[in-house]
């Protein structure tokens, strides 16, 4: 076996590539270990892309010390963070960065206080740790690393191996920390995540690597098996190209139909005699050309994506705005709503598609104005928005918005002629009042809640939580709304996906009305790819 004393910074940077080319072997597996069977388990893929944005920071990094490596390391992450796993991650990595800072190699005992330093920095970057999560495991990790360097003979190799299998021990024991993860037959997601970089770092510096493939500590049957799919191309489709497309009786549905399979990160708004069309894409000419036999091409703008790691909508205002506001999401109406509400640009992504800390900061960057309100839309893309504040010199507040309906609740609420503080205050009163109700199909078989599901059932979130299960669409729904008080809503506002049918969805709505006599209920196309429908309930 291989022993290294100390780790110099070519050896350092090796064993950060080595840990992400392990990680990125069993994403798909990561990403399956999501306690929910719901389309939302992206932990792994945040975290890979995190990593990876670490690879681009020390591409050009000279080798000559731990230091300058790890440095480069958390710009890299700091600006590709994903999500919060991928947040948490970048956290761990300022921690490395802050106690290595000035060294030249590291050796068993400054190893191991980076490490606990890392998991320091984790802890602290969170309002409200949990334990059994990616911070328990770090820190477990982190304190077999210490106890290790204070050892007889210790070398950087025996430390790290001690914080790998303190990782792998950890994670093993996530669900009996939380009660969620043991009735899903699940581990930590994160903490996985966290074993299998610092697995592959360890087997690289041990230089047994070859012929083994990562453990997936669980006993959940993952949902995708063989290889990931996610190329090094994920982060960049090519050239993000806009264009409007002006005619007569266009189509958004079959114009979005044509282009579906050139790209990545399709959007396709308008109307009969205007649409505006965003695509990823490594064939622009085709992309053009087809879309030119709906009507004419203007105002085309097309930019490669190496400059730009993902573009977003930006709404064109008549003059400068005293308050911007960017708003995260996906699907075709979801974004014509949060523009017609007043949103000055929407970031793509939101479920399964967590944007990262420079796709929000260049977005900041890009609008017309120095007062900036973030609306995340989602769980996971709320700790993202707020590394984003330090980064700019604008002024930027970050409203906590969990879902979709909480975002539109709080862009109603937006007055484009109110200050920023007037704004701000405002917008964050009462969105947190509206209940959301998200149905999609059971990934896989699972047992929660007292409930027992079937792979393909209906299933339906309230608020985030899985709380019913339902023969069809419509049997979830209303199951889901008994559970709310509805005595004291008055409106229901039913967004359907891009895998729904309208007719579905009217009926539906229609049965809402009919079931709560008191209760306005409208019918919107919501274009979202995760979730048949999106309910908010205020």
């Amino acid at each position: 076996m291989a022993v290294r004393t100390i780790i110099d910074g070519a050896t350092f940077k090796e064993m950060l590539v080595a840990g992400t080319n392990w990680l990125e072997k069993i994403v798909p597996d990561i990403d399956a270990l999501n306690v929910y069977p719901v389309p939302d388990g992206d932990t792994g893929t945040n975290m890979l892309l995190t990593m990876r944005a670490c690879l681009e920071g020390i591409e050009t990094c000279s080798n000559g010390s731990v230091s300058s490596v790890v440095c480069a390391m958390e710009k890299g992450a700091l600006m590709g963070a994903r999500g919060n796993s991928g947040v948490i991650l970048s956290q761990i990595i300022h921690g490395l960065a802050r106690e290595l800072q000035g060294e030249d190699i590291a050796d068993a005992e400054c190893l191991a206080r980076a490490l606990q330093c890392g998991a320091d920095a984790a802890y602290m970057a969170l309002s409200d740790p949990k334990e059994g999560t990616i911070l328990t495991v770090m820190n477990d990790a982190a304190s077999a690393a210490i106890k290790a360097a204070n050892a007889s003979g210790a070398t950087a190799t025996s430390v790290l191996a001690a914080a790998t299998n303190a990782a792998r021990a950890s994670v093993m024991n996530t669900p009996n920390l939380l009660r969620v993860l043991k009735e899903n037959g699940v581990v930590d997601a994160g903490g996985h995540g966290l074993f299998t970089i610092l697995e592959g770092a360890l087997l690289y510096i041990k230089d047994k690597t070859n012929g083994k493939l990562p453990e997936l500590l669980s006993r959940q049957k993952p949902l995708i098996t063989g290889a990931t799919e996610i190329s090094h191309e994920d982060d960049y489709y090519g050239f993000c190209t806009q264009f409007m497309i002006k005619g007569q009786n266009l189509d958004a549905k079959k114009i979005r139909s044509a282009l579906d399979d050139l790209g990545q990160s399709l959007i396709v708004v308008g109307d009969s005699s205007i649409i505006r069309v965003h695509i990823h894409s490594h064939d622009t000419e085709t992309v053009v050309n087809r879309a030119s036999s709906f009507g004419m091409i203007e105002d085309s703008d097309i930019r490669s994506m190496d400059a730009q790691h993902q573009d977003f909508l930006l709404v064109k205002r008549g003059s400068t705005m005293q308050t911007a506001v960017i708003a995260v999401a996906n699907g075709d109406g979801l974004i014509n709503t949060f523009a017609d509400l007043g949103a000055a640009a929407i970031v793509p992504g939101g479920q399964t598609m967590n944007p990262s800390t420079m796709d929000i900061l260049n977005t900041i960057e890009r609008v017309d104005s120095d007062s900036i309100i973030i609306l995340p839309n989602n769980k996971n893309v709320i700790t993202t928005a707020r590394l984003v504040q330090p980064l700019t010199g604008k002024k930027v507040n970050v409203i906590p918005t969990e879902t979709v309906p909480q975002g539109i609740a709080a862009m109603i609420d937006f007055v484009p002629e109110a200050d920023y503080e007037t704004n701000s205050s405002q917008m964050a009163q009462n969105f947190d009042c509206v209940k959301t109700i998200e149905v999609t199909h059971s990934a896989r078989d699972t047992s929660t809640n007292g409930m027992d599901i079937k792979q393909g059932q209906f299933v339906a979130l309230v608020d985030n939580q899985l709380k019913v299960s339902g023969q069809n669409p419509s049997d979830a729904i209303f199951k889901a709304l008994s559970k709310i008080d509805m005595d004291e809503c008055r409106v229901v506002t039913l967004y359907y996906g891009k895998d729904a049918e309208r007719e579905e969805a009217l009926a539906i709505t229609s049965s809402i009305t009919d079931v709560y006599p008191n209760i306005s209920a409208g019918c919107v196309s919501g274009g979202q790819p995760e979730f048949l429908y999106i309910l908010s309930v205020e």
